[in-house]
Order: structure tokens, then C-alpha cells, then sequence
């Protein structure tokens, strides 16, 4: 999955903060579907081997996104189904258990330095 983004940070040799807008449920045209969504920018590091500045366009491809999404979301709804099966009181053990996972690969990942963007082109140099 890729989407453009803006640098805003150097950290260092390789490593970049960019800041990305974080799409809506609807496509981006909430006109249509009648919400009110604002959808706030999300700051995340990302490698960058390209050599971007602060105010560069870029366009960053999110290495573990589908992953990590189908892990957030399906992880303690399946376990809160399997925990159904035996007993109601299982099925909240296994919904904590699911969030609990969750919550514990968030930490692993933020210790490991948490970058889960690179950048693979500039699409745009800040002037």
C-alpha cells in the first residue's frame, strides 16, 4: 500500500519522520456519504533511502500495514468467537486475551524502533 506524505523531521542517517494523511472509511470524499470526518494527520518513521529533506513530497510504502491491521482487528474478535463456543465467560477471556496480544505487539514494535514505513520515491522537492 502506498500514499504520499510530507517530510517534516531527520532523524539521522536513513531515518525520517513524515507526516501522512490518514484516509476515512469513505474514500476521502466524505461529501458523498454525508459525515462530517475530519481526519487527522498521523506523524510515522519511515527509512529513507532516497535522501529526502524536511518539506519533501514523497510517496512511502507501509511494510507490515495489512498485517498489522488484520492482527488489530481480527485477533480478538476470533478469539472472543472461539471463547463463545465453550462458555460466555470464555468468550471475554478471550476477548481480553485478543487485546491483551495486541496491545503487547504494539509495545515489541515501538521498542524495536517502530518503523513500519520506507520511502521509495520523491515525488516533490521543497523550494
Amino acid at each position: 500500500m502506498t500514499q504520499t506524505a510530507i517530510v517534516t523531521k531527520i532523524h539521522g542517517p536513513g531515518l525520517c519522520e513524515v507526516r501522512v494523511r490518514r484516509s476515512t472509511s469513505c474514500g476521502g470524499n466524505c461529501a458523498s456519504c454525508g459525515s462530517l470526518c475530519e481526519t487527522p494527520d498521523i506523524d510515522v518513521l519511515a527509512l529513507n533511502a532516497e535522501g529526502a529533506l524536511p518539506g519533501d513530497h514523497v510517496l512511502i510504502e507501509g511494510s507490515r500495514t495489512l498485517l498489522l491491521a488484520a492482527l488489530v482487528y481480527l485477533a480478538p474478535i476470533v478469539l472472543f468467537f472461539i471463547g463463545w463456543i465453550f462458555h460466555p465467560v470464555a468468550a471475554a477471556v478471550g476477548l481480553l486475551i485478543g487485546v491483551g496480544g495486541v496491545l503487547f505487539v504494539n509495545r515489541f514494535l515501538q521498542d524495536r524502533g517502530g518503523v513500519s514505513a520506507k520511502i521509495i520515491a520523491v515525488v516533490g522537492r521543497a523550494e
